[in-house]
């Protein structure tokens, strides 16, 4: 059994072949490239699909909150959950990069039960976010951090206050938990969650009407079940640094956050930038391969 990393790219070939290549050594990789994305080539992909244990395809075009990303997920989660020598899997993006070696995270996860997953509870989700559920967006495949299409979606939120429509939750779940998309799980809670949506329609339509879909997905499936519910780790394996970002985005990471890093505990590190991490990214390589 190995494990098996499922990356969602937009950009830089040459860290993403990296990043598939270390990891494809001794797990499986799968690989979602943005549709609209120049700098990763038809080419690439298909370098990415020569590496053995690497399946990359190129299929939708990924808005930011848009539910593209989540259908993308979602695929390369059904691709996984069909691989019956998977046992575990890590959701990483294509500018993320390991902490530990590839040898290590398999020795750790490779029979572990643990969902590692951050998550808000319903009673503390700010009221900022519980609109991104309660009120009908509209603008699901546009870029919503154009500030014009921002505005208008605030404007119909609005308008659907003063009509008095609103909805209590997302399919059957009245308790939504909000988290990161990009979390770890064994291969059971993968096929759980496919399972769960070839049964209940009713929750991915509703989930699509969502802004931010992707915040509101494994998390409310998750935290709803009486069994997956008690293995969630609140526990985030991702280091990211938040307080330089533009809010919607994690900060890119440099050689000056090494001891941040190393100290976080996590066994990932996001973002790195080709040229901006170049120094901590080499730091790390020499690390892992020691």
């Amino acid at each position: 059994m190995k494990l098996a990393y499922l990356i969602t790219a937009y950009k830089d070939a040459g860290s993403l072949l990296e990043l598939a290549e270390m990891f494809a050594k001794n797990a499986y990789v799968y690989i979602h490239v943005d549709q609209k994305s120049r700098t990763i080539t038809d080419e690439d992909i298909e370098k990415l699909n020569h590496i053995s244990g690497c399946t990359a395809i190129r299929k939708y075009d990924i808005k930011w909150g848009g539910f593209n990303h989540v259908k993308a997920i979602l695929e390369l989660v059904m691709m996984a959950v069909a691989n019956s020598d998977v046992s575990y899997i890590h959701m990483l993006t294509g500018e993320d990069f390991p902490l530990v070696s590839p040898e290590k995270l398999d020795a750790q996860f490779r029979d572990c039960d643990n969902i590692y997953m951050s998550y808000i509870k319903p009673e503390d989700l700010p009221e900022t976010v519980t609109v991104r559920y309660r009120y009908y967006n509209w603008f699901q495949d546009k870029n919503v951090k154009n500030k014009v299409l921002w505005s208008l979606q605030h404007m119909t939120v609005k308008l659907q206050k003063l009509c008095g429509v609103f909805r209590e939750g997302i399919g059957e779940f009245t308790r939504i938990y909000k988290g990161l998309v990009y979390i770890s799980m064994p291969k059971e809670a993968a096929a759980y969650v496919v399972e769960y949506l070839a049964r209940h329609e009713e929750f991915w339509e509703e989930l699509y009407k969502c802004q931010v879909p992707e915040e509101f997905f494994f998390q409310t499936l998750f935290m709803n079940h009486e069994t997956w519910s008690h293995q969630v780790v609140d526990r985030e394996l991702r280091y990211m640094d938040w307080s330089k970002g533009d809010g919607a985005s994690p900060a890119y990471l440099t050689e000056e956050d090494y001891d941040k890093v190393k100290a976080s505990g996590c066994l990932f590190a996001r973002k790195f930038h080709p040229e901006l991490s170049k120094g901590l990214r080499e730091r790390l390589k020499s690390e892992i391969h020691e």
